[in-house]
């Protein structure tokens, strides 16, 4: 995949995540790893579908708070 292809995947997941999981500010580091943001929650891995995976969880332990 070239640099253009991978900016543009990057660029594509991070509408998506956002999306899905409003009131997070998400990004992917320099060091590769994926994070996402807020309030005093952090979540940081290496994959991108991990990172859903866990916002997902915050979600849902957060409805049943």
């Amino acid at each position: 995949m070239g640099i253009e292809q991978t900016a543009r995947h990057v660029a594509d997941r991070l509408s998506e995540l956002s999306a899905e999981f409003t009131g997070w500010r998400i990004g992917r580091g320099g060091s590769g790893l994926w994070w996402a943001v807020r309030g005093n929650d952090l979540v940081r891995t290496p994959d991108v579908e991990e990172l859903r995976v866990r916002l997902h969880e915050f979600t849902v332990a957060r409805r049943h708070a």
